[in-house]
């Protein structure tokens, strides 16, 4: 298996994935730290309209680059977590999908753990965290990407997750990416802590 064979596209992909994916990151960087560095750190790194693949995963090591050396890293989480998409209008049907799941559980955390797992999800719970992977990457951005140390373009998935989980159990949660595909794992791993 080559490390391509966990990157996939998504079924559906917006003709207007760099805008929306500019726009996002845009006012994540105006939310996060301010409009002046905003307008700064996009004008310093363009992207085009119809892009190609490689172009989008060059922009993507380009932008990550250019946050890390620019802020400290719970900034870059910071930053990066505010820029999750949702799922071409998905992560609402599946929180209702999962939350349906879990109430049908008995709110019990073990069991709905339980129930996702006879699906295949392969999660655990470990002390007082849940533990779930993805065991494929749908990002348009990184359909040609390379495998990189830097999980900074990953930590839109925690905003992501945390805004699904928080829609499934109706309670504050902190959502960390332990690793991800784009590291070379075989899967993204996410940490959900209770708050």
């Amino acid at each position: 298996m080559t490390e391509l064979d966990h990157f996939s596209m998504p079924e559906h992909v917006s003709p207007t994935l760099e805008a929306d994916e500019l726009a996002r990151l845009k006012h994540s960087l105006r939310m996060t730290v301010s409009e002046e560095m905003a307008e700064k750190i996009m004008s310093e790194l363009p992207l085009t309209n119809l892009s190609t693949p490689a172009e989008r995963a060059e922009w993507v090591e380009n932008m990550s680059a250019l946050l890390e050396n620019t802020f400290d890293e719970e900034t870059v989480k910071a930053i990066r977590r505010n820029c999750h998409c949702n799922e071409n209008g998905r992560l609402e049907e599946i929180a209702g999908v999962m939350k349906e799941l879990y109430v049908s559980a008995g709110r019990d955390l073990k069991r709905f753990v339980q129930a996702v797992n006879e699906r295949g999800a392969g999660w655990y719970i470990e002390g007082e965290r849940l533990f779930t992977q993805i065991l494929t990457c749908e990002c348009p951005m990184l359909e040609v990407a390379k495998v990189s140390e830097s999980l900074t373009w990953c930590h839109c998935t925690a905003g992501y997750n945390k805004k699904l989980f928080e829609a499934v159990f109706e309670t504050p949660v902190e959502v960390e990416v332990v690793h991800s595909i784009r590291q070379g794992f075989d899967e993204c791993l996410l940490k959900i802590s209770f708050k």
